[in-house]
């Protein structure tokens, strides 16, 4: 990351880094589901999708169990998705 987008990333509010945030998890498990289905691989993995409107008045606890959910699960999902693969590979 150059530090021009670091710099952008910065002057964003609170909720803009929330949902910027929450858009880079839903990004990520989009891509692992696209591999997953080009192996053939079963999806389960759902990120959850941060709301600006509804979910803006988290606090910042509430927040980092938010994302640390999407985080377990995507790191669940990955490891999963490789053992398949794997497996399917041998």
């Amino acid at each position: 990351m150059n530090e021009e987008f670091k710099n952008a990333y910065k002057t964003l509010t609170l909720n803009e880094k929330r949902n910027q945030l929450s858009n880079e998890l839903m990004l990520i498990g989009q891509l692992i589901k696209n591999m997953e289905t080009s192996f053939g691989v079963q999806s389960i993995l759902n990120v959850k999708n941060y709301d600006s409107q509804n979910d803006s008045n988290l606090s910042e606890n509430e927040m980092l169990d938010f994302i640390y959910e999407d985080v377990y699960n995507i790191e669940k999902e990955l490891l999963t998705a490789f053992k398949i693969i794997s497996s399917k590979n041998k």
